[in-house]
């Protein structure tokens, strides 16, 4: 967060943009600000990247004092050997002091740390509670995570939160110590939590996610299913709900305005906005202060002030002063999606209703005429159905270019379940949960809650007999051309222009490129293959993709609380790339690295044919649509234009491969060829499988990209290997400065002997090649090169190559 300093300068800032968009000759001054604006993002997001934990002391041990200023996110954990699951809790917290014989490297007092403590015993969960002091033994590692086309940008997020570093207890090093529990609105916010645990209430998942932010119950099926929907952001606190809590406060006041009113012969017009105002205050407080609500409490309080003061003050300035007043302490929102979404909604609605709604305007009244009070009649469509239905339509063709860029698809029921859900939460839901949070210790507090929970429930089946019975998600890439957004981009702003405006229909054509992808088609181009090693930290996920054609090769790890790259990062690549169905995943072997994330991808991609060792294909988490078949040498299947030899186990695997199993010898082998370019992928096997395969294959051609065998660990990768199979580029899937080491230096040491180019996930991120029909190099992209500044990478260092061509 800014410093004392830098909140001084963003508040000159802001006073010379105000005195300056308010003078005659302001637009004189648009370049000046511009400038102005543009060196403080600067400065700002450098400041950001030093207030990160250095890399040179990446998993350091500390013992520090700090405070919990999050309410911790508890999951139960599944057992990695088969027993009991314990629970682990993730939480932020604030270093307080460092204990001075533990101090490696300087840690700022007031850090901001994302920490995860495993296997927490109950008891000690009871005072992991939001706003208490512990002395704790931690790992720290630099904020960094996987960097893959289309999913999650996990490291800009904890840049944007201001993490200083992500970390873990190791209560194992130095005994946790319990210190006091604080006081402030983080105890508050605790202790109600504390209080909804305890009620007698169905769906407090949901209740916790809308009061307070917190949306660690909600299970994995629940954020599917709204995702797909497309009611995600019903959720998600942001700019809806502070909206609707200022709406109803709006509401109220003007009520109470209107009778103070009658009985005393004096209006107070101020009152309904002071409550609201303060209301949207409170709730984003309440939630936590993230992001997204204060973006949205500051658009509230910029609106609702405009309209207050009674200036003269059009949408249109009021828009840009809100940008600017979210922009101007936080640049990084700019990176944000929700960012983006906020302010294109709104822009929609007021573009929409252009020339229907005034903020306010200031009129001449007779002298001794007291002000009417706020009427909330003149904001209130005549028509409310078809004034709802109409801001729905308008949002959802404001955001559907946004969302399609941001997200790669959009969902094709989230229009008509969104003009029920929307004015149901609003109305209905939230009026209560906000009114059971205020008398939570009474029994109307308490039937609140109930009456919100039931209705979530209600909620919640209906979208699941929406998800049913209409389509939902539909995955959809549009060509990544500036040209192609910038047109369809400007076909729905035409769309929103009041009726009359010329040129209005012309919306429709330019939004004909959305059609794109049906007509040529999701996948990639024409006589081209695709060849992505994603990046899962340390594991493996391969994806191989021609025109009709796409192939998984194993779906890399996942944890005991649940998290899967199946789901999080090859579905979601998939999905990117408009592709909703595999025609096959092959899963090497069963250790967790490879195949933890198999159910989570059967869960979310249909899969027509599945290939595995021994047991592996019998234990399925998910039925698969397709057959299942055990790799064996000497098969051979075609895909397309895709070719998959396969060359080990040369013998039936009968038992000991099972889902997070150990057998890495069982793992299979499969050589990948298409127009003459070939992949040798191989799982984990050791050097003994390597002379097998030398020994049993003596005649075998160069391959143009080799997998390493085991992550380039030390037991793997002989020079036999090399031999055989003379790679001309050879990939390592490893995590960033993983304990395991992988790739082990003498491995690195042993291709470069042999001149070939070394790529490195850990370094690079994803790695894409791509082959055109006779041409003999790939085009290699690496998904660090992507423009984000706060990406690092050692390309050209040890276990990578340099001086690579980078994708168009």
């Amino acid at each position: 967060m800014p410093d004392k300093s830098s909140l001084a300068v963003f508040f000159i800032f802001t006073l010379v943009v105000t005195w300056a968009l308010l003078r005659r000759w302001r637009y004189a001054l648009l370049p000046v600000i511009a400038f102005l604006g543009a060196g403080w993002a600067l400065w700002c997001n450098e400041t950001a990247l030093a207030q990160r934990l250095p890399l040179e002391a990446h998993s350091s041990d500390f013992v520090l004092k700090l405070k919990i200023v999050s309410l911790p996110a508890v999951k139960v954990a599944r057992s990695l050997d088969g027993g009991a699951p314990g629970q682990s809790a993730r939480f932020r917290a604030r270093v307080v002091t460092v204990v001075p014989d533990t101090r490696q490297v300087p840690i700022p007092l007031g850090s901001l740390l994302y920490l995860t403590w495993y296997n927490v015993d109950s008891q000690t969960l009871q005072r992991l509670r939001g706003g208490s002091e512990w002395v704790l033994p931690v790992r720290l590692k630099s904020p960094r995570g996987s960097v893959n086309p289309h999913t999650f940008d996990y490291e800009g997020w904890l840049l944007r939160e201001g993490i200083y570093a992500t970390g873990y207890v190791r209560p194992n090093d130095h005994s946790p110590q319990w210190l006091s529990q604080g006081r402030g609105l983080i105890n508050v916010r605790s202790a109600l939590r504390s209080q909804l645990q305890q009620l007698p209430v169905q769906r407090l998942d949901l209740i916790s996610a809308l009061l307070l932010g917190d949306r660690s119950w909600i299970s994995s099926d629940d954020n599917e299913l709204l995702r797909r929907t497309g009611t995600g952001h019903l959720i998600a606190i942001s700019g809806l709900h502070v909206g609707m809590v200022a709406a109803c406060l709006l509401l109220l006041g003007t009520l109470l305005a209107k009778s103070v009113g009658v009985f005393s012969g004096v209006t107070h017009s101020g009152l309904a906005v002071v409550l609201a105002l303060s209301g949207a205050l409170v709730y984003t407080l309440l939630a936590g202060a993230p992001l997204s609500a204060q973006r949205a409490m500051v658009m509230t309080w910029v609106f609702l002030l405009a309209w207050c003061l009674r200036r003269r003050v059009g949408v249109g300035f009021a828009y840009f002063l809100a940008l600017a007043t979210v922009l101007t302490p936080q640049p990084l929102a700019f990176y944000n999606a929700g960012f983006w979404l906020s302010f294109v909604a709104v822009g929609s609605l007021l573009l929409g209703f252009s020339g229907r709604v005034i903020i306010n305007k200031r009129q001449e009244r007779p002298p001794g005429m007291v002000d009417e009070p706020v009427s909330v009649s003149r904001f209130i469509p005549t028509k409310p159905l078809w004034q709802l239905i109409r801001s729905q339509w308008i949002v959802a063709i404001g955001l559907f270019i946004p969302t399609v860029v941001l997200f790669s698809g959009f969902s094709l029921s989230g229009l008509l379940v969104n003009l029920v859900a929307i004015p149901w939460l609003g109305l209905i839901i939230l009026p209560a949960v906000m009114l059971g949070a205020l008398l939570i210790d009474t029994s109307l507090g308490v039937w609140c809650f109930q009456f919100a929970g039931w209705q979530l429930d209600l909620l919640m089946s209906g979208l699941a007999v929406f998800d049913q019975s209409l389509p939902s998600w539909l995955p959809l890439a549009l060509p990544n051309h500036f040209f192609i957004v910038a047109i369809t981009a400007l076909g729905a702003v035409l769309l929103l222009l009041p009726k009359g405006i010329p040129g209005r229909p012309l919306g429709w054509l330019f939004m004909l490129p959305v059609l794109y992808p049906w007509f040529a088609g999701f996948s990639v181009p024409e006589d081209r293959l695709d060849f992505s090693v994603l990046d899962v930290g340390q594991g493996l996920a391969l994806v191989i993709r021609t025109e009709n054609t796409q192939i998984v090769y194993d779906a890399g790890p996942s944890t005991p609380s649940g998290w899967s790259a199946g789901s999080a990062i090859v579905a979601a690549y998939l999905h990117g790339g408009g592709n909703t169905a595999l025609d096959a995943l092959i899963v090497s072997h069963g250790d967790r690295d490879h195949s933890g994330g198999v159910e989570g991808l059967l869960r979310t991609v249909e899969v027509n044919r599945f290939y595995a060792p021994g047991k592996l294909v019998d234990n399925l988490p998910v039925p698969v649509h397709g057959g299942t078949d055990s790799c064996m040498a000497g098969r051979i299947d075609q895909f397309g234009e895709i070719t998959l030899s396969w060359l080990w186990p040369q013998e039936p695997v009968l038992d000991g491969e099972v889902l997070n199993g150990e057998e890495n010898d069982h793992s299979c082998v499969v050589l990948v060829a298409w127009n003459g370019v070939r992949l040798l992928l191989t799982g984990d096997v050791s050097q003994r499988v390597e002379r097998q395969l030398n020994e049993s294959y003596p005649d075998f051609s160069p391959v143009d990209v080799l997998i390493a065998p085991h992550h380039g660990s030390r037991s793997s990768s002989s020079s036999a290997l090399l031999e055989w199979a003379k790679p001309k580029r050879v990939v390592f899937s490893a995590g960033f400065r993983h304990h395991f080491g992988h790739p082990h230096p003498d491995v690195v040491r042993r291709y470069q002997k042999a001149q070939v180019a070394i790529f490195n996930t850990a370094d690079s991120g994803a790695v894409e090649f791509s082959w055109r029909s006779g041409v003999k190099d790939p085009v290699i992209y690496h998904a660090r090169w992507a423009p984000r500044f706060w990406y690092t990478s050692h390309i050209g260092g040890q276990g990578s190559s340099g001086g690579l061509s980078r994708r168009d």
